[in-house]
C-alpha cells in the first residue's frame, strides 16, 4: 500500500511539473507590444525583469523535480504514505481547476480598453507569480483554458464571454504575486503604455474563493 502511495505521489508531481512548464512558458506578448514604447532606462529595468522570473521559473521546475526524486525514493523503500499522496493530488486538482480553491491573494481590477492577448498574459504573470488558483469574473482558468476576442470589445475564456470591467483573482502569496505585477518594469506598467486610458487596481485579499471549472454538459 505504502508502495503504491509513493507512486501516485510521483505522478501526481510529475504531472503538476508538466502543466507547469507549458503553462508558464507561453509567450508574453505584451512585452513584445510595449517595446517601441519604451525608453533605454525602462527597457534595462524591463529586462532584469524577466531575467528574475526566468530565475525563479528555473527554481520553481527544480524544485518540483526534487519533490519527484523524493516521492519515487519513496516508492523504493516502501516509505511513501497514503496522506502523503493525498496532499499532493488534492493539491494537483486545485491546480487543474477540477476543485474548488480558498485562500490569502490578490485581485486585478481592470476598468477600460483591454483584449484577450492581454489577459493572457496576465494570467501568465500571475502562474509565473505562483498562484495556485485563478479566475476571471469568477469564472475558473484552468491549465487548457484560451482566450479569445468577443462582441462588444468582451472577453471570451473558453468560449464564455466576459464583459469589462474585469476583476482577475489570484490564490497565493499576495506579497509575492502584488510586487511581481506592480514592481517597476512590471507587467501592469507595460499595461499602463498600452492602454493609457485604462484603470489597473491591484489589491491585496485576506481571503479568496475560487470555484471549481465548470463542467460542460
Amino acid at each position: 500500500m505504502r508502495s503504491n502511495a509513493g507512486g501516485i505521489a510521483a505522478t501526481a508531481i510529475a504531472l503538476f511539473l508538466g502543466i507547469l512548464v507549458v503553462t508558464q512558458f507561453r509567450s508574453q506578448d505584451v512585452y513584445s507590444r510595449s517595446l517601441q514604447l519604451e525608453t533605454p532606462a525602462s527597457l534595462t529595468t524591463l529586462i532584469a525583469n524577466l531575467s528574475d522570473r526566468n530565475n525563479s521559473l528555473r527554481d520553481e521546475i527544480f524544485d518540483l523535480r526534487l519533490r519527484v526524486a523524493g516521492a519515487r525514493d519513496s516508492v523504493s523503500n516502501g516509505q511513501g504514505s497514503l496522506t502523503e499522496s493525498q496532499r499532493e493530488i488534492d493539491q494537483l486538482r486545485v491546480f487543474a481547476a477540477v476543485s474548488p480553491a480558498r485562500g490569502q491573494g490578490i485581485s486585478v481590477t481592470i476598468d477600460g480598453t483591454f483584449d484577450d492577448r492581454a489577459m493572457s498574459d496576465l494570467t501568465n504573470e500571475l502562474r509565473n507569480a505562483g498562484a495556485e488558483a485563478i479566475s476571471v469574473n469568477d469564472v475558473r482558468v484552468s491549465p487548457h483554458s484560451w482566450y479569445g476576442p468577443g462582441p462588444e470589445r468582451a472577453i471570451l475564456l473558453d468560449g464564455k464571454q466576459l464583459n469589462g470591467p474585469w476583476t482577475v483573482k489570484a490564490i497565493g502569496a499576495s506579497d509575492v504575486m502584488q510586487v511581481a505585477i506592480t514592481r517597476t518594469g512590471g507587467i501592469e506598467g507595460q499595461f499602463e503604455l498600452i492602454y493609457p486610458k485604462t484603470r489597473f487596481t491591484v489589491t491585496k485579499e485576506t481571503t479568496l474563493d475560487l470555484p471549481a471549472v465548470a463542467v460542460q454538459r
